[in-house]
């Protein structure tokens, strides 16, 4: 049984959270042992617990913690690590400096651009550590894997594609009722679901604006966003609020464990980011058979085809939002979209493929 040694930067829920966490339990069920060391209590150690593995905590604050690279060395040693493999940056290059020194394997996966941001503080010598130290660079996306070729130092030919999964039986056995009369609204009411953390790239400003215009024009339509609010960006949005000369259909239901279940319940799925890697919750929205809005705002682009499997707009434009929600009024092209979009997603996106590919990769990288 060989032994794999899983690093992730952060403690909350998001995307590449759960894509970790994904990833952990598919390969509970083959013959990689893992071992999962984070930096904190918090949502991924209480999903980590969850698959039955008990995690370890090492702080790791600080751009270069040598303290925390001498505990992962003797850790290594002690556990008879087989390979390394990493999640976003901080956690990328500690995996990276881990397998110089212990010449280990070492995969270093991307999840988006805000992992790469020009603005990090010595990430010309970061990236130049991963470099070095990975046996392999996985990106979630064609973007993000040309954008890492023309701007950075990583070796071209160390970048792999690997999409991020998701499973399909979830949408299978989650219930689709109950959210309207939570909320207090009609049948009839049309629930037009957003799911993300609210934080600059999302564009909620921008749905905010374009749930204004729908108020005036169909007082059915209402908004549903879904992630953690960060209380300085939240105050802003119900200040824009507040100003509305409309007040718009607008209900922030903060985190949520039941994703599943409220896309189960959408009528539209919509995603109003200004700047996105691979939308994980696209690629759910599609396996739950909802019609799908989404900006071009780089990652959607490679996952949704515009008026074949979703409607694709611009950004930061609200009324393109009112406009698209009215279009997909049509039920023969919502139906059209979603049957296309669903065996889109079965073929292209699911944990079993995202699973199969990083199996060859480890595969390929440990010494048998």
């Amino acid at each position: 049984m060989k032994t794999i040694l899983h690093l992730i930067d952060t403690t909350g829920p998001g995307g590449a959270e759960t894509v970790f966490i994904n990833l952990l339990r598919e390969l509970e069920q083959t013959d990689f042992r893992n071992v999962v060391v984070l930096r904190g209590q918090g949502w991924v150690a209480d999903q980590v617990r969850g698959l039955g593995i008990t995690p370890l905590f090492i702080d790791s604050k600080g751009s270069f913690n040598l303290g925390y690279i001498r505990i992962l060395r003797r850790l290594l040693r002690d556990e008879q690590v087989d390979l390394i493999h990493g999640h976003l940056l901080g956690s990328n290059v500690y995996g990276a400096l881990l397998a110089m020194i212990c010449r280990k394997p070492m995969i270093a996966t991307f999840h988006g651009a805000v992992d790469v941001a020009s603005g990090e503080r010595f990430l010309r010598a970061k990236f130049f550590i991963i470099g070095w130290g990975a046996s392999a660079i996985v990106c979630v996306s064609k973007r993000l894997q040309e954008e890492l070729r023309e701007r950075s130092p990583l070796p071209a030919d160390k970048l792999e594609l690997i999409y991020n999964g998701v499973d399909p039986e979830l949408f299978c056995m989650a219930q689709a009722m109950g959210l309207r009369e939570v909320l207090g609204l009609p049948p009839e009411a049309k629930l037009v679901v957003s799911i993300g953390n609210i934080r600059p790239a999302k564009g909620y400003e921008h749905l905010v604006d374009a749930a204004v215009a729908m108020a005036a024009r169909d007082s059915l339509v209402h908004f549903v966003v879904v992630g953690h609010q960060r209380a300085s960006l939240f105050e802003k949005l119900e200040a824009q609020i507040a100003k509305a000369p409309e007040q718009p259909n607008i209900h922030w239901l903060g985190f949520r464990q039941d994703v599943v279940t409220i896309l189960r319940q959408a009528d539209i799925f919509l995603l109003p980011s200004t700047s996105e890697g691979f939308s994980i919750s696209t690629v759910e929205a599609m396996m739950a058979g909802v019609p799908i809005i989404a900006t071009r705002s780089g990652g959607p682009e490679e996952i949704v085809a515009d008026g074949k499997t979703g409607i694709l707009i611009p950004t930061r434009d609200p009324n393109a939002i009112a406009d698209a929600i009215e279009r997909l009024g049509d039920s023969a092209l919502r139906d059209t979209l979603t049957a296309k979009a669903r065996a889109e997603a079965l073929q292209r996106f699911s944990l079993a493929s995202m699973l199969r590919s990083y199996k060859r990769l480890y595969e390929r990288l440990i010494r048998w």
